[in-house]
Order: C-alpha cells, then sequence, then structure tokens
C-alpha cells in the first residue's frame, strides 16, 4: 500500500495555535501542584518526613523523564506525542494498549476530579462561611457535596470547558492559560499571607484546626527520618512531577521550535518551585514539629489552602484564595478535555480509531473527540453516583496504570537510544525506566494508593477496572487490526511511519 494512502488523510486539520505560555500552563496543570498542596499528600505524611526533601528527591528523579520528553518532542512533534513513540519504536499493539488505557484511566480520574470538586468548594464554603458567622454559606457548601449535586455541578462545569474547546480549539488553550495564571497568582497571595503571620502562625493556625472540626496535637517524633521521607516520595511522583506528557501531546499544535524545546523542563521547574515554596513556607511559619503533627493528626483539615484562608483577616482576600482552590480543580479538567481529544484523535488517525474521530472543525478542534470525552465522563460520573463515593474512590487506584505506561514510556526511550546510539539516551532512559518499575510496584502493593486493600489484598473494584481497561484496549486493537486488514489496510506498516502533519 502507498505511504500517502497509509492514513486517514495527508493532513491532520489541526492548527499551530499554542503558544508558549499556552504549553507551559497546559503541562503545569497537568502536574497539578496546587492539589499537592491540598489533600493529595499530606494526609499521608510519616512522622520524620521531610516533604522538602522528598520534594527534591522526586524532581531529581523526574529529570531523566523529562529529558526523554523532551528529546522525542523535538525530534518527533506529533499529536499524541508519547502514544506515537511508543508505537513507532517498540510495537503499535503496545502503544494503543498503553495509550487506551491510560486515556480510560483518565476519564475515571477527570470524572473523580469533577464529581470531588465539590469539596475543594465545601471546603472554602464552611471555612468561610465559620469565620464570618455565616451558616447560609456554611450549609450551601454541605448541599453541594450531597451526590447528585456534586453530578450535577460537575457535569456542567466539564459540559461548559467542553463546549468552549468545540466552538474554537484556541479559546480552550486561551481557558487553560486563564486558569493557570490565576491558580499561580492565588497560590503566590497564599505564601504571601502566611509568610505575614510568621509571629502567631501556631496560635491562629490552631484556632483554625479547632474551627474546623480538628484537634491540635503535639509531636514527640524524630526531626528527620530518611526511610519516612521516602515513603512520601511515592506520592509525589505519582501525582505530580510524572505527569509531563500534556505539553507533548499537542505537539503539532505547538508554535516555535523554542515552545517545543522548553516546556517540559520549564514546567516541571515551576512545579518544583511551587511544591516547595508551599510546604517551605508552612514548615517556616510553624516550624517542622507542629506542622508534621497537624499534618499526622488534621491532615484532611490542616492544608496549605484552608491555613492561608484562615490567617487571611479578610474576607475578600478569603474569597481569593478560596477561589484559587477551586480554579486548580477546573485547571486539571480544562486540561484533560484538551489531552484526551488529541491522544483519541492521533488513534483514530492510525486508523485504531473510528475515523469520524479525527473530524476537525474549521478552528482546528476535534469535535467528535470532545464529545466522546463528554459522554465518557458523564458515564463515569453516573458510575461515582451509582457506586457511591466511598466505592469509586477506589477508582484512584488505577493510578498503577499510569506508573505502569511510564515505564513503557522509558523503555521507548531505551530502545531508541540503542537503535540511533543516543549515549545519553540509553542510560537516563535506564534510571527512568527503574524509577517506574518500582513505582508501579508501590502503586500496586500500598494501600494508601488504593489499589490493595490494608490487608495487602487488591481492592475488587479496582482490581476489576485495571484488568477490563487493559483487555478492553487490547480487544480495541485485534478488532481494528482485523477489520483494517479486510479492508486492505495493514497497520503495522502504519506503524512503521510517522503520521503527516
Amino acid at each position: 500500500m502507498e505511504k500517502s494512502h497509509l492514513f486517514i488523510r495527508e493532513s491532520s486539520g489541526l492548527i499551530k495555535q499554542v503558544n508558549f505560555l499556552d504549553v507551559i500552563m497546559l503541562n503545569i496543570g497537568n502536574m497539578s501542584a496546587g492539589l499537592a498542596l491540598y489533600t493529595s499528600i499530606t494526609p499521608y505524611v510519616q512522622p520524620g518526613s521531610n516533604l522538602l526533601i522528598a520534594t527534591l528527591i522526586g524532581f531529581l528523579f523526574a529529570l531523566p523523564q523529562a529529558y526523554i520528553y523532551t528529546y522525542f518532542v523535538t525530534k518527533i512533534p506529533r499529536t499524541g506525542g508519547d502514544y506515537v513513540w511508543i508505537s513507532r519504536t517498540l510495537n503499535g499493539a503496545i502503544g494503543t494498549v498503553m495509550a487506551l488505557s491510560l486515556m480510560i484511566e483518565s476519564l475515571a480520574y477527570f470524572a473523580l476530579t469533577a464529581f470531588f470538586a465539590s469539596s475543594a468548594i465545601q471546603t472554602v464554603f464552611s471555612e468561610i462561611g465559620s469565620l464570618n458567622s455565616n451558616q447560609a454559606l456554611i450549609n450551601l457548601g454541605n448541599v453541594l457535596t450531597q451526590p447528585i449535586y456534586s453530578f450535577i455541578l460537575g457535569f456542567v462545569i466539564f459540559a461548559i470547558i467542553i463546549g468552549i474547546n468545540i466552538v474554537k480549539a484556541k479559546w480552550g488553550y486561551s481557558l487553560i492559560s486563564v486558569l493557570g495564571v490565576i491558580s499561580l497568582a492565588t497560590t503566590i497571595i497564599a505564601m504571601g499571607v502566611i509568610l505575614a503571620n510568621v509571629n502567631n502562625f501556631v496560635t491562629k493556625a490552631s484556632n483554625i484546626i479547632t474551627l474546623m472540626g480538628g484537634n491540635v496535637t503535639s509531636y514527640s517524633g524524630p526531626t528527620f527520618s530518611l526511610s519516612a521521607t521516602l515513603f512520601m516520595l511515592p506520592f509525589l511522583a505519582l501525582y505530580t512531577f510524572p505527569w509531563m506528557q500534556a505539553g507533548p501531546a499537542v505537539a503539532a499544535e505547538i508554535k516555535g521550535k523554542n515552545s517545543l524545546k522548553y516546556n517540559v523542563f520549564i514546567s516541571l521547574i515551576l512545579t518544583f518551585i511551587i511544591v516547595m515554596a508551599g510546604y517551605g513556607v508552612m514548615y517556616y511559619a510553624g516550624g517542622y514539629s507542629f506542622t508534621t503533627a497537624q499534618y499526622i493528626n488534621n491532615g484532611f483539615i490542616y492544608t496549605f489552602w484552608t491555613v492561608a484562608i484562615g490567617l487571611s483577616s479578610n474576607q475578600v482576600l478569603e474569597w481569593i484564595i478560596g477561589l484559587g482552590l477551586i480554579l486548580w480543580e477546573v485547571f486539571i479538567l480544562a486540561y484533560g478535555a484538551i489531552v484526551f481529544s488529541r491522544y483519541i484523535f492521533a488513534m483514530a488517525f492510525d486508523r485504531v480509531l473510528p475515523s469520524f474521530l479525527t473530524n476537525v472543525t474549521k478552528s482546528g478542534s476535534p469535535i467528535f473527540t470532545h464529545l466522546l470525552d463528554l459522554g465518557a465522563t458523564a458515564f463515569f460520573l453516573g458510575v461515582i453516583v451509582f457506586l457511591g463515593s466511598q466505592n469509586a474512590l477506589a477508582l484512584y487506584g488505577a493510578t498503577v496504570l499510569g506508573a505502569l505506561y511510564f515505564l513503557v514510556v522509558s523503555i521507548a526511550g531505551i530502545m531508541h537510544g540503542v537503535k540511533y546510539k543516543n549515549i545519553i539516551l540509553i542510560p537516563l532512559g535506564a534510571i527512568s525506566a527503574g524509577y517506574f518499575a518500582y513505582l508501579t510496584y508501590v502503586s500496586a502493593t500500598n494501600p494508601d494508593f488504593g489499589f490493595v486493600n490494608s490487608n495487602g489484598m487488591p481492592n475488587p473494584i479496582t482490581l476489576a477496572f485495571v484488568i477490563g481497561t487493559l483487555v478492553f484496549s487490547a480487544l480495541v486493537f485485534i478488532a481494528s487490526y482485523i477489520y483494517n486488514k479486510r479492508k486492505g489496510v495493514d497497520l503495522n506498516m502504519i506503524y512503521k511511519e510517522i503520521p503527516p502533519e
């Protein structure tokens, strides 16, 4: 078959309209530094652990992965990013199964984020209501956490985001940039508020904990434990730093070589600075013992954000910081809408998924991939309501698929390095592969990540979801291979070529 007829068409139809700020903010949303300072990491703090050192180690181990992504995105700047690299370097089936599995896992994560965004809203409403004796605000926050209202709220927010992207692709990227700038600005404001209250921080923070229903505790553990610090590393590694594939996934739409070359490293460094500064001001203001004690015993109410809101002493400032926390949640949904659509688009362009998913509007929006995203996310939101929110939390355990995916990307880096005799890519790929092999093991064996229960047995919901996702993705590829073979198209030939742009 002629090379020109392998793919759906000669041009993707996507437009180069993503500027430097857009792609940086897209990556920062992917790494979700603001939520690392909320409740995704600190509730799991161990006696003697130091989050600053754990963050530094996590950042250093992310550097080899960042090099791999930077190398590939500059050599092969295609829609779908690492899906294209894996499928062309290793095998089409491996690339498809891993990328499709990651997207299904991402759908569950986005649905959970949309559903539990109400918890961030409830936290903000409840705290500001309590600080200002506004019972109506507290009641409203409590109402929004009820399953049906969480579903409606999450769906409406996501539907608006999808609608913006469908109307004009550039608007979707502009939304990312606006959300990113506001989220970062409010995070910096929150840091300033905490630093402005250093002199009486412990007293005020203790009052905040009591106000929110917690009990202030003291600390008698070690001031530092390497093992406890390393215990925290997987939380940072699995929830923050490795998620750097957003920019590369839209590489075909990025304007300028510098944007391609530097977006991954700049986003990683900025995320590192945000996380380090956030934890740093908490340690500096409260001291190690007080801060660690509250993280251990009040980890879900004593956070960077709740402390900053409580210390504001100004209702306008309280709302600005509270809005920042809420917008970090929306930020994730906004980047997710774009990234999911581009992965699905890339697989459809390779004929693995139905060709209508490659249809693009005049403004460069892959309309049907966005509609698929909205429908699938609505389905997962419904599943969460049907299962019950506590059971739905088990879906977070599918993080193991993310760790496994990045392991495969690292292996692709090694194989590419061997094939083209790249003496830098080989060792860095090996380090990255070893790291993600470890993280895959941890995410599959540590109960805190949800894949296994405290008794060491897999959570049945998580296990069924993970296995079902992998099996479904494999069946999609097999069915597509057979279908295309009957039409005279060999998918193996497609994966020997780079998609045209």
